[in-house]
């Protein structure tokens, strides 16, 4: 028992070590989540090789549907910049703008659900970027911004999928 604890707590651990160095929130799956705030501003976590790792005060832990995993951010261009680092271990990648500059918004309420019809995530402050662990398979995914709701079905591959969801508002 005592194992199996220190193994889940060495994965919270290591999650919560990727999620603060990207600078953005995510979600933890259930076995996995701890408390649903942040630690306080300027406070230290040890990731792995005891390297500190600063902990920023926007940073917030959600879980919203058990199991899944997602990163959420790029506001801002370092934010952007550590986000397209990281994008290749994550299958679904989604991008959500407006107008005809194509500027980032946040503020989306997103939803993606399985082949079966069961709600794998979601959130209702997505973007600009939202980057989601799912296995391969066909999903489908509602964004609403500004009250206008755009769907999609989507194929995630072995190469995962990029997806921008647009409004012209």
């Amino acid at each position: 028992m005592k194992t199996v604890q220190y193994r889940r707590a060495i994965v919270r651990d290591a999650s919560l070590a990727l999620a603060l160095a990207l600078g953005a929130t995510m979600a933890l799956p259930t076995w996995a989540a701890g408390p649903a705030t942040a630690p306080a501003p300027t406070s230290q976590a040890k990731a792995k090789g005891d390297q500190p790792v600063i902990v920023e005060e926007d940073v917030t832990l959600f879980e919203l549907v058990p199991g899944t995993l997602y990163l959420n951010g790029g506001i801002g261009k370092d934010e952007q910049a550590r986000m397209h680092k990281d994008a290749h271990n994550w299958p679904l990648r989604m991008t959500f703008s407006d107008r005809t500059d194509n500027e980032f918004v946040a503020g989306v309420h997103l939803k993606v659900f399985d082949k079966a019809g069961k709600a794998v995530l979601r959130l209702k402050d997505a973007g600009p970027m939202t980057y989601v662990q799912l296995p391969q398979g066909q999903y489908r995914v509602t964004a609403s911004y500004k009250g206008d709701r755009l769907e999609r079905m989507m194929h995630v591959g072995p190469k995962g999928l990029d997806a921008n969801f647009h409004w012209n508002i």
